[in-house]
């Protein structure tokens, strides 16, 4: 059955396919018709028809992909643009598959190693809903008639579910009013830059995000060294593909410092919040020995290592902690409804 979206999974066949097809002599428009038919989006089958026709009209297939910027982004297109310009597409189209691969496997160990800590997460939410909305009610109706002087944690419990049973709507509408204006508030580029300059100074997020940009930024800058792009153009699509907006605005001072005619390792050492000393050293030695992609597709895989294992940690970290909590909460709701229980057994073999 046909999906309303692209995965990456799905472009990461799509570009590994089209290489090997085009490598094996297959004309582009040929391929494209073959692939296009093995496409279980339905978005991206129709991009594809699309592209397709154009290239039939005898356009580019960088330009006739440059009307679907969703799918295939600045960075897609400039790999695809200088393969097509040098005839090595298919060589191209080899360094993005990898990229594509590389970037998804990173997603998908931090996701991961999220799953468990998450899970928890909706197990003890699903269990506080399960005691609100169906065990409360009814214990409140045993105690009234009972008219048992309830002790305060009871009666913390009790508001509490009287209170989501008749205010759900106003906490659900609450929450939904909440993730709007964040959303409205991220279209705003000052908002979002200052946003994500915060997330740089948590202890393990913050760590995970300078990682995830500068593999980010590493993958793209060696692919695009390696397709034969030109420095300058390649940071110019590097600033538009790294997801931090701190990145995004001090790449964009050293793509101005590099057209001044000043090193990479000198424009990037004038950032070292975001850009680390060792990170800025290792580029210089792969500008002094010449051996610059190289250098960064070993900081590429370097900091792909450490978000991976810093988000393990990360995760290592928040199991006992929400066990814990959640632990702290069984045992609560246990107390808070025994309590009342055994003192009016108490009281009737006191009688």
């Amino acid at each position: 059955m046909a999906t309303f979206f692209v995965s990456k999974k799905e472009k990461m066949f799509f570009v590994e396919h089209l290489s090997l097809m085009i490598k094996g002599g297959m004309l582009i428009n040929e391929a494209l018709e073959s692939l296009k038919k093995e496409t279980k989006s339905w978005v991206f089958k129709k991009a594809l028809d699309d592209v397709l026709k154009k290239i039939l009209e005898g356009e580019s297939l960088n330009k006739s992909m440059e009307r679907h910027p969703r799918i295939f982004n600045k960075f897609f297109r400039s790999v695809v643009k200088i393969g097509e310009e040098s005839g090595t597409l298919d060589e191209n189209l080899k360094y993005l598959s990898s990229s594509l691969h590389s970037e998804y496997s990173l997603r998908k160990k931090i996701l991961g190693a999220l799953i468990y800590p998450m899970l928890i997460m909706v197990v003890a939410l699903t269990v506080v809903l399960i005691i609100t909305l169906f065990v409360l009610p009814k214990l409140l109706n045993l105690f009234q008639v009972l008219e048992i002087q309830l002790p305060l944690a009871t009666r913390i419990l009790l508001g509490s579910g009287t209170f989501l049973e008749k205010y759900w709507f106003l906490i659900l509408g609450g929450i939904f009013l909440l993730f709007v204006i964040w959303k409205v508030l991220q279209i705003i580029k000052l908002v979002r830059f200052y946003f994500h300059k915060i997330i740089l100074s948590f202890p393990f997020f913050g760590k995970v995000n300078k990682n995830h940009n500068l593999a980010r930024f590493s993958r793209t800058f060696y692919t695009l060294l390696k397709s034969g792009m030109p420095i300058l153009e390649s940071l110019d699509v590097c600033i538009d593909v790294v997801p931090n907006e701190v990145y995004k605005k001090n790449l964009g001072l050293v793509r101005s410092e590099v057209e001044r005619g000043e090193k990479i390792s000198q424009g990037l050492g004038k950032f070292p919040e975001t850009f680390p000393s060792v990170f800025t050293q290792m580029v210089l030695i792969g500008e002094r020995s010449g051996n610059l992609e190289e250098i960064f597709l070993y900081l590429a895989k370097f900091h792909e290592r450490e978000a991976n294992s810093t988000i393990k940690n990360l995760s290592g970290l928040l199991e006992p902690v929400l066990l814990i909590l959640v632990g702290l909460f069984v045992a609560f709701v246990v107390l808070s409804i025994i309590t009342p229980i055994y003192q009016f057994t108490s009281g009737i073999r006191i009688r």
